[in-house]
């Protein structure tokens, strides 16, 4: 039989893929004799005649072979690269779905079931990881979002400009209602491309940066002259982003609204 002309490892994994024993006896079966009957399948694989059609069908219902109707009909397996692209894309489908299901259905539970506690606050070591659970508050925003930041652009942070790349990134592309940013200053690269919705104020000093997201989630980085002495303060609390906010609030008040290019 064919089967046994593969080793362990690829037979493995045609199994991990979701195929059953029968139907990676017919595929391979199929890979290494081409275009045969189901008859011959049957034969050559050793999946029993009063099985073929229904795994020959399918493994054509997934996109392993083909057929080519006649007396009999033939099948005609698909090149391996092929099959691959396509179980991923499948793949690929199913985990979005799911993923969109879960968080759907399940973090608006998660989110009003939870209780402020003392475990509503974590402390973030590096920029790496402030970075990271900056991004996924902004991933998150639905209402509201007030960024204090020393400069909106290269040099925030000493030499972190690349660091801060892809929080810039996901700032400007935010469809959040209200955006407020209070910062010393914005970068001659980036004026143009701030949304014209964005409020934005200047102020003379602006320390370490803060991130508060839906009047909920609060996000504090403060800034020393070396990466390990980067700290972040992350809380989920609603008392402690409503501190927060009252303190953009005082110093949004005081500050001076960017002037746009007409």
């Amino acid at each position: 039989m064919a089967i046994l002309q593969l080793n362990e490892g690829v037979l493995k994994a045609l199994r991990e893929l979701g195929l059953t024993e029968y139907e990676v006896q017919a595929y391979v079966t199929l890979i290494n004799g081409g275009q045969m009957s189901a008859s011959e399948v049957s034969t050559a694989s050793g999946v029993p005649y009063s099985r073929i059609y229904d795994v020959l069908g399918r493994l054509e219902a997934r996109g392993f072979l083909q057929t080519q109707r006649g007396r009999p009909t033939k099948y005609i397996p698909k090149a391996p690269s092929e099959v691959m692209r396509l179980v991923k894309l499948e793949w690929e489908e199913r985990l979005a779905a799911s993923s969109r299901v879960v968080v759907e259905q399940l973090q608006p539970m998660f989110e009003r079931e939870t209780q402020a506690t003392t475990r509503d606050v974590w402390l973030l070591y590096g920029r790496s990881a402030i970075q990271a659970k900056a991004l996924e508050m902004l991933e998150a925003a639905k209402e509201s979002v007030m960024l204090s930041i020393p400069v909106l652009g290269a040099g925030a942070f000493s030499d972190s400009s690349q660091d801060l790349s892809a929080l810039i990134e996901r700032l400007l592309s935010l469809k959040t209602p209200v955006v407020r940013i209070l910062t010393g200053a914005v970068g001659d690269d980036l004026k143009s491309l701030v949304p014209s919705g964005f409020e934005i104020r200047l102020r003379e000093k602006v320390f370490g940066a803060g991130l508060v997201v839906d009047q909920k989630h609060t996000l504090i980085m403060l800034a020393g002259e070396a990466e390990a002495s980067l700290l972040g303060i992350y809380s989920s609390a609603e008392v402690f982003a409503d501190m927060a906010s009252s303190y953009f609030s005082s110093l949004w008040e005081s500050s001076k609204p960017l002037r746009r290019r007409v």
